[in-house]
C-alpha cells in the first residue's frame, strides 16, 4: 500500500521525536513497513536529519571520552536534547551553534589544539586563537589515602570549595568524594 502525503508529514514532524513503533501506530503501519520506508526517504539517518551532533559524535571530533561531554551537559550547562531513534533507543543531540556558544563561555574546558580546523562548521573566529594556546588540561588523579583522611577532618569545619583548594581538586571532585565516603560508611 502506498503512503499518502499526510503519512509522510507525520513521519517526517515525529522522526526523532518518537520511537518507529509510536510512529507507526500514529500512521496505521507496520514498525518494519515504516523503517523500510524511512530507509527509502533517505530518512533513515535521525542525526544528518536533525542537524545536530550526538554527544558520542561530539566527543570523536573533539577527541575527549563520551562521557566528557555527558559531564558538560549533566553538571557544566551545555544544551542538549534526548531524541528516540529506531524503536527505543534514545541519543544525547547538541546543535552546533549552541555548542560554540558554549564553547565560548568554558574555553578552559576544551583543548582546541586537538580540533581539525572547521571540523565543527560554522567555526567561530576565536576558535583559531585558542587552537594555539598551551593549555594545561586537568586530567583525572586517584585520591590517596592522606587526601581522604584530610577530607573527612576538614569536611565539618570548611566548605568544599575550600578543601579542593588546599587539594589542588575541583569543588565537584571533592563533593562526589565526600559523598561516596559518606554513603560507605551507612
Amino acid at each position: 500500500m502506498k503512503y499518502v502525503s499526510y503519512e509522510l508529514q507525520i513521519i517526517k514532524e515525529y522522526l526523532g521525536k518518537e520511537s518507529i513503533a509510536s510512529i507507526a501506530r500514529r500512521i496505521n503501519r507496520s514498525p518494519v513497513g515504516l523503517e523500510m520506508k524511512i530507509n527509502r526517504l533517505g530518512l533513515s539517518n535521525t542525526k544528518s536529519f536533525t542537524g545536530m551532533m550526538t554527544a558520542g559524535e561530539l566527543a570523536k571530533v573533539l577527541k575527549v571520552e563520551r562521557n566528557t561531554v555527558i559531564g558538560w551537559i549533566n553538571r557544566h550547562g551545555l544544551q542538549a536534547k534526548q531524541k528516540i531513534t529506531r524503536h527505543k533507543r534514545k541519543f544525547t543531540f547538541i546543535d552546533i551553534e549552541t555548542f560554540w556558544v558554549w564553547a565560548n563561555l568554558h574555553r578552559e574546558k576544551i583543548d582546541f589544539s586537538k580540533l581539525v580546523q572547521n571540523s565543527l562548521p560554522p567555526e567561530p573566529s576565536w576558535v583559531n586563537d585558542e587552537r594555539n594556546v598551551n593549555r594545561t588540561m586537568k586530567v583525572y588523579k586517584n585520591w590517596t589515602t592522606n587526601e581522604v583522611k584530610i577530607l573527612i577532618e576538614l569536611a565539618e569545619k570548611k566548605t568544599f570549595k575550600e578543601i579542593a583548594n588546599l587539594l589542588d581538586r575541583t569543588p565537584y571532585s571533592v563533593e562526589k568524594k565526600y559523598s561516596r565516603i559518606k554513603a560507605d560508611i551507612k
